[in-house]
């Protein structure tokens, strides 16, 4: 039973990393794409067809697997984590799956920038924070996404190189600011309201760009930030 239960945590470890491999995987056909159009016009019917029939099938098939299964038990557990009110291995994992959720959800509806993200880094990131006595749940989140910031798991290539630009920095800070915002607001009832908040979130920050470019710098800030922005969701 013991070697069973050894072989299931490698297997459930290894989720993590096999997500950030397809993401790349996910991504790299996509610019592939976007790259071999111009010459895909060359290609006589149906060949060129078929091309862009097999690329769009290998992106979709990849999509559908680099996500960590969503619900609102997790979205719940990763807005505990975020106020520092849980920190067992659950609620890491939840919280690490959950921000990756929403930065790709942004990523895809909101900001204008294609980087990737590390649910593996993200998580181990997570791992590190530690609550003190002083923090209250807005001063805990403020330190988990300006930690998070500063890491490598974001970036052209995380945990290799971030390659952001300084107009794209902006955009990261944003979409960081805005998850930040939407875990500490006030939970919705089902997953589609849970979305439509985290987009609600994205436009109140993007409203708010001069200050919450700001508040990134720092930690009072961006904590006082937290406590009234979310405050409005």
């Amino acid at each position: 039973m013991v070697t069973n239960l050894k072989k299931f945590t490698l297997l459930h470890d290894l989720n993590m990393p096999i997500r950030d491999a397809l993401r790349g995987v996910v991504t790299f056909a996509d610019a592939t794409e976007d790259m071999l159009e111009p010459a895909s016009r060359l290609l006589p019917e149906p060949l060129r067809s078929r091309f862009h029939t097999a690329m769009q099938a290998f992106e979709e098939a990849g999509k559908r697997l680099i996500h960590a299964p969503i619900d609102m038990d997790r979205i719940n557990a990763a807005a505990q984590f975020a106020c520092g009110a849980s920190s067992d291995k659950s609620a890491t994992s939840a919280a690490a799956s959950v921000i990756v959720f929403a930065w790709e959800h942004l990523t895809q509806s909101r900001v204008d920038h294609r980087h990737l993200i590390s649910e593996t880094i993200v998580a181990d990131r997570l791992s590190r924070l530690r609550s003190t006595e002083s923090d209250d749940g807005f001063s805990f989140a403020a330190a988990l996404f300006l930690d998070l910031r500063k890491s490598s798991a974001i970036g052209v290539m995380p945990g290799v190189t971030r390659g952001i630009t300084k107009d794209e920095e902006i955009e990261v800070d944003l979409a960081l600011a805005a998850i930040a915002v939407w875990l500490a607001s006030k939970r919705a009832d089902t997953l589609e309201e849970e979305e439509k908040l985290l987009d609600l979130s994205m436009a109140l920050v993007r409203a708010l760009q001069p200050e919450a470019a700001n508040v990134l710098q720092s930690h009072a800030a961006f904590t006082h930030f937290l406590d009234e922005t979310s405050s409005h969701l």
